[in-house]
Formats: structure tokens, C-alpha cells, sequence
């Protein structure tokens, strides 16, 4: 018999709710834009979201929450620890939860989450050394080393979003100037195709990174530019950390991995220009297969990893 989940995606646009079994199955999900990204609307939105699904499923009553929350987590206290781009600090959202259902809740950052995912249920179940990316609204990354989801000294490897990849670039909430997130997530992406000459709107609303796809579909040059500087900016990042870290695949997700035959092939001319391929002789690149519904998928993996203790989970938990 099943055991059911209740996975929380929080991500900067939008958050979604689903009832998960511990096999991966999605029973139902509910979608929903956020109309202000503050403590007060994170936690009543996502309780009140949680309830009302819940209630359709009485008979499928969670075990345990898992919750993934774009920037820097603590999963040992379950608190979100920061996120550049919302404000929000040192939340327990953890413990809120727990308190509000009574049963256990574990968290972890999105990155982290969806490479958790990656390893139960998808493109790394036999994959000991990978390295995962995810691109929407921001950029995050995990690392997956002999079978070990590395968290680092400080609890914040993986913040591939923050590498510098223009000198002098776009300003970064970070305090960076040139990260790789200000240049090649959804936002970086309006930006480069109006620095490129393409017009900020599009059928009267402003264009955002699912347009431009759509305009690079239908041959639009500036669109197309655009797509291959993607490919450049996250290319020559990925090369880099794949010197360092010599992993057997990398998995791109997140919103725009479902644009990525737009910038594979500059992706894949820059990480050949870059990489040193004698060292790297056959390295993987591949999109995820969760499409929008990879930070579900992270949720619930993080839940099935603390309730059973995997991959270095022994000590992340607020039970």
C-alpha cells in the first residue's frame, strides 16, 4: 500500500501543491501565481493551498511534507535560510508546517531538491557522479558526488547561479555584479533580447522568456541570438564546473530546459570549446524529463530521503 506525500514547490513566480506517492505518482496538482512574494502570503497561500487539496483526498491522507524553497535552506532545522531576489530571511518554515499538520516536514532548496529527483525517480537512478541545473526564474545547481548529495562546508554548494560569467555585468542581489543568474535566467533572458534590439512587449504585455521561445520557433533572429547566447553563458559555466568536478551526466531543469533544443547547440559548442575533454571523455548532457513539474518531483524526493535517511539525510530532520 502507498504511503502519500504532500509536496510544496515555492518557487519566485509561482507555487505548486500536489498529493505524490512514494513511487513518484502524482495523484493531483494545483497551480498557482503569487500576487505578492512576502512571509504573511508564502505561508497563508501554501497552508490554505495545502488544505483545500487535501480535503479532495481524504483517503490519502500524507505521511509527511516535503517543501523546496528557491535560494539558501537549512534542512537540519528545516528553516529557509535566505533568497536574494524575494527578501525573505531565516524563515522556519519547517517547524510552521509541522505545527499546522502534525506530521513531519523536510526542506531543502530547489536544486538540491530536483537532483534528489533526478536520483529516485529519473534521468540518475543509476548515476553515482552528477551534476544538476536548474533555469527559471533563477539558476541553481546541485551536486551529486559517489552517491552523495553534497551539501558543502556551509550547507550551500551547488549556487551555480552565482558564478561570474560577464566582468562588469548585470548587478546581482548577491552583491555580484555578472552572475550567471542575472544573465541567463527567465529574467536575463528578456534582458539579452532587448539589449539585443528586440521589443520589451508582445501582443501588448510585456515578453518574457516563454515569448522569446516562442518568436526563436518561429525564426525570429533576435530571438534566435538571444537562445544562442543562452547556450554561451550556461555552456561556459557548466564546462567549468565539469573540469572541477568530472561528473558522468549533467541534467538541465527548470521552466526554460523546456526551450533547451533553443541553445543546445550553443551549449554544446561551448562546452567543447571549454572543456577538457580528455579529462571528460564522456560526459552526458541531457534536459530533465519533470518538465514544470520538477520542483513536485523535489519536493516529495526530499520527504521520501528524510523520512528513509538516503543520501546523507541521516541527520536532516525535524522529527
Amino acid at each position: 500500500m502507498s504511503e502519500y506525500i504532500l509536496a510544496i514547490d515555492i518557487g519566485g513566480s509561482k507555487y505548486m501543491i500536489a498529493l505524490v506517492d512514494t513511487e513518484g505518482g502524482i495523484v493531483e496538482t494545483s497551480y498557482h501565481q503569487w500576487k505578492e512574494l512576502t512571509v504573511e502570503s508564502v505561508i497563508e497561500n501554501t497552508i490554505n493551498s495545502s488544505r483545500e487539496l487535501l480535503k479532495k483526498h481524504l483517503d490519502k491522507l500524507p505521511s509527511s511534507i516535503g517543501i523546496t524553497i528557491p535560494g539558501l535552506a537549512d534542512p537540519k532545522r528545516g528553516i529557509w535560510v535566505d533568497s536574494s531576489f524575494s527578501g525573505i530571511q531565516d524563515l522556519n518554515i519547517g517547524l510552521i508546517f509541522q505545527e499546522e499538520f502534525g506530521i513531519p516536514v523536510y526542506i531543502d532548496n530547489d536544486a538540491q531538491a530536483c537532483a534528489l529527483a533526478e536520483k529516485l525517480f529519473g534521468a540518475c537512478k543509476d548515476t553515482k557522479n552528477f551534476l544538476y541545473i536548474t533555469i527559471s526564474n533563477g539558476i541553481g545547481g546541485a551536486v551529486f558526488t559517489n552517491d552523495i548529495l553534497y551539501y558543502g562546508s556551509y550547507g550551500n554548494a551547488g549556487e551555480i547561479g552565482h558564478c561570474v560569467v560577464v566582468e562588469d555585468g548585470y548587478p546581482c542581489k548577491c552583491g555580484n555584479d555578472g552572475c550567471l543568474e542575472m544573465h541567463a535566467a527567465g529574467p536575463g533572458i528578456v534582458r539579452n533580447f532587448v539589449s539585443l534590439g528586440g521589443n520589451y512587449k508582445h501582443d501588448g504585455a510585456p515578453i518574457d522568456a516563454k515569448g522569446i521561445a516562442e518568436l526563436a520557433k518561429k525564426g525570429n533572429n533576435i530571438a534566435l541570438e538571444t537562445f544562442e547566447l543562452e547556450g554561451y553563458y550556461i555552456g561556459k559555466v557548466l564546462a567549468s564546473i565539469a573540469n572541477v568536478l568530472n561528473p558522468e551526466k549533467v541534467v538541465i531543469g527548470g521552466g526554460v530546459s523546456l526551450s533547451f533544443s533553443l541553445f543546445e547547440e550553443s551549449l554544446t559548442k561551448t562546452m567543447d570549446k571549454f572543456l577538457f575533454k580528455s579529462g571528460n571523455p564522456n560526459l552526458i548532457i541531457q534536459e530533465s524529463q519533470f518538465g514544470y513539474n520538477g520542483g513536485i518531483f523535489g519536493a516529495a524526493a526530499v520527504a521520501i530521503s528524510g523520512q528513509n535517511k538516503l543520501y546523507n539525510w541521516a541527520n536532516l530532520s525535524l522529527e
